[in-house]
């Protein structure tokens, strides 16, 4: 038998009511409130901010609603890129955390509401964010419980997206001639002036000192998808050296226009600018042939290039901008509303509802005490009071989660892996040129590559930039909304098998239990995460992780034309091309490897032997009440204050059976059960 622990002194101290105030989990929500405010003056300053920068235009006499926070060098203009959105991932950590805290103290049952549900023969949830428990608690608490998980879709679908930069290409001519300066001109005229112009000018080049470049230099400086320091090109043939074609001349940016999976400098490797062929597969050998270089008949000796100064854009969406104003102001005025009007006796964990049903016996839980959630939701209501022999096995950590619950999670998940696979499939069958493993780790992790566009999807057919924009957002963010929705499967998981571990632990030792707030005597309180720190930092860091790895799979790319096609002006005429979406298959394989991780730490962890049989109660508040009576139906106020057990109150009448034995959690000495007894 354990012997129980020495009651506690529980006077209050001098200035405890005060303090009581404004501590425990209220004190937790107004400081949610308080940071959400914070965030719409924030948020507010900065668009009011953004609202005096220049504006970004759609062509040289149509504007847009972005405005322009930072226009230069593209390495500067990645870097601030970065660190905005880390700023931004900061402010919407705080805004997400501060409501789903709201969302369970709005979900949270009181004492009154599971008193009314038990009396109507239903049970609710204790110590999870439940979404069955909005059917029974007030009608008020549930319409702004909804409205904050509503207010929650913008957060996850645009706001990580209010900064974001854009790709200042340049359309350029490259264009054959020999030495003496020779071409020709009725090849290029039927392409327009401005080519023509292209052709005349290698006098002009040679006299505005356009930069001479080797012919590997030359190479090197044009095999990119995204053309941002150099324009015309005239490639310099050595005279009599072959047959040269001056149709090799190309605009970088018809290939975009047609959306074509585009390789704009097919013409490097000789292939027809009009085709969709990749010459990036074969950059290696046309560098090992430099010296013999032939992308149009004739060996090229040198190449004549007009350098354009680098104007990649970091851009503030003032349409997002403006739905996240909308968004934040509702979150602010729900959380400091409910901040203001909290529940009243609120069971927020385990160790609430044990203190409360402790102190205050629940009478529709009586003569329940070997009742599990399982018994409970396989024999209804009604059919669970009785003597019961105890199983003295074991059970696994997964019991603690409902089967309907188990087989959610695994079709939501095998779904969401399914619909990644095939995307990842049918992304990699749409790569030009060589699809293995070191090719798509040349493509990059989470990099722009014209090679990893999303084309055909429609989102030209957009007319207006704005909208462009908002419906690549959409798709490029919507795997983080479908992940957040299996983070909140995944993280009840953990929670309900977490709770039935500390619930069965009561079955091996004494502890105190712990509450939501004001911890008396030797009670303790709540972790400051839902979980205990050994597995709620670990799921947090895989949160982020994941969030990041998606954000690196599939993104937005927004493409700017500097036109400077003319000879003799400055790129400064920007021309809006179109906003898509880019993926890195390196990056889509990362994270479906980390998901895998993570279905497998839940599977094994859901395989772990609790430490004693007791029942498992779950989150189920009946199974809970029925483990809190006293043999004699006695209350017991002053028991949640020193450390509790669970075990065999009273042993059975007779050794033939007759009368029942009574268990449950005590302050008092417990023993053990024993197989073959009766409990009532």
């Amino acid at each position: 038998m354990a012997a129980p622990d020495t009651a506690v002194e529980t006077q209050p101290v001098p200035g405890q009511a005060q303090q009581k105030k404004i501590s425990g989990w209220r004190f937790t929500l107004i400081t949610g409130a308080a940071s959400v405010v914070i965030m719409f003056i924030i948020n507010l300053s900065i668009t009011f901010w953004a609202i005096k920068l220049p504006v970004g235009n759609e062509t040289k006499d149509t504007i847009t609603s972005r405005r322009i926070i930072f226009e230069g060098s593209c390495v500067t203009s990645k870097n601030l890129n970065a660190v905005l959105h880390l700023l931004i991932n900061i402010f919407s950590s705080v805004l997400l955390s501060a409501s789903s805290y709201a969302m369970q103290c709005l979900s949270a049952p009181t004492r009154a509401e599971v008193d009314q549900a038990h009396a109507q023969g239903q049970w609710m949830d204790v110590g999870l964010l439940s979404v069955r428990n909005l059917g029974k608690i007030s009608g008020k608490r549930c319409f702004l419980w909804v409205l904050l998980a509503l207010s929650s879709l913008p957060m996850h679908l645009l706001y990580n997206s209010v900064v974001f930069a854009s790709l200042s290409t340049t359309s350029y001519f490259a264009v054959v001639i020999d030495e003496s300066g020779r071409w020709n001109a009725s090849a290029v005229v039927t392409k327009g002036d401005s080519e023509m112009e292209v052709g005349k000018s290698f006098q002009f080049a040679l006299r505005y000192n356009w930069e001479n470049l080797t012919t590997l230099q030359c190479i090197d400086a044009y095999a990119t998808g995204f053309q941002t320091t150099r324009s015309h090109v005239i490639l310099v043939c050595d005279k009599g050296s072959g047959i040269y074609d001056s149709d090799l001349v190309s605009t970088s940016d018809n290939l975009w226009r047609n959306h074509c999976r585009p390789s704009p400098f097919d013409w490097i490797c000789g292939a027809s600018v009009e085709g969709c062929s990749a010459c990036r597969n074969q950059l290696a050998a046309v560098r090992n042939k430099a010296n013999d270089w032939r992308p149009a008949g004739c060996r090229v000796k040198y190449c004549l290039s007009k350098p354009v100064r680098q104007a990649c854009r970091l851009n503030f969406s003032m349409v997002i901008a403006t739905i996240m104003l909308g968004t934040n102001i509702l979150k602010a005025g729900i959380l400091v509303y409910v901040a203001l009007t909290p529940p009243k006796q609120p069971l927020f964990v385990l160790g609430d509802a044990i203190q409360t049903f402790l102190e205050i016996p629940e009478p529709a839980s009586k003569n329940m005490t070997l009742a599990s959630i399982d018994y409970i939701k396989r024999s209804g209501f009604g059919r669970c009071s009785g003597p019961m022999t105890p199983s003295l096995k074991r059970r696994q950590w997964a019991a603690a989660v409902s089967s309907r619950r188990w087989a959610t999670s695994v079709f939501l998940y095998c779904l969401a892996l399914g619909a990644t696979l095939f995307f990842l499939s049918c992304g990699i069958h749409h790569i030009i040129g060589d699809r293995d493993i070191q090719a798509l780790w040349k493509i990059g992790f989470g990099e722009v590559s014209e090679t990893a566009i999303l084309t055909g999807m429609g989102f030209k057919d957009f007319r207006t930039p704005d909208n462009q924009v908002l419906i690549s957002v959409f798709f490029a963010n919507l795997p983080h909304i479908l992940f957040s929705i299996l983070y909140f499967q995944y993280n009840g998981l953990f929670t309900s098998m977490v709770s039935s571990n500390e619930w069965s632990a009561f079955g091996q030792k004494r502890k105190a239990i712990r509450v939501s707030s004001h911890p008396r005597g030797e009670q303790r309180s709540r972790y400051f995460l839902q979980l205990p720190y050994r597995f709620g930092i670990p799921l947090t860091i895989l949160s982020i992780l994941m969030h990041w790895m998606l954000s690196q799979s599939i993104f937005i790319v927004v493409v700017e034309d500097m036109q400077g096609s003319s000879p003799d002006s400055d790129p400064t005429d920007w021309e809006w091309i179109f906003a898509t979406c880019g993926y890195s298959p390196i990056a889509i394989i990362f994270a479906i490897f980390v998901s895998v991780l993570m279905a497998a730490w839940v599977a094994i962890t859901g395989w772990l032997k609790l430490p004693t049989a007791i029942p498992v109660v779950g989150s189920c508040s009946l199974a809970i009440a029925a483990a809190c009576h006293h043999p004699n139906g006695l209350p017991q106020p002053e028991a949640p204050l020193i450390p509790l057990q669970w075990g065999v109150m009273r042993r059975p009448e007779s050794r033939d059976g007759s009368g029942y034995g009574h268990c449950g959690l005590s302050s008092e000495e417990v023993g053990e059960l024993q197989d073959g007894e009766q409990y009532l």
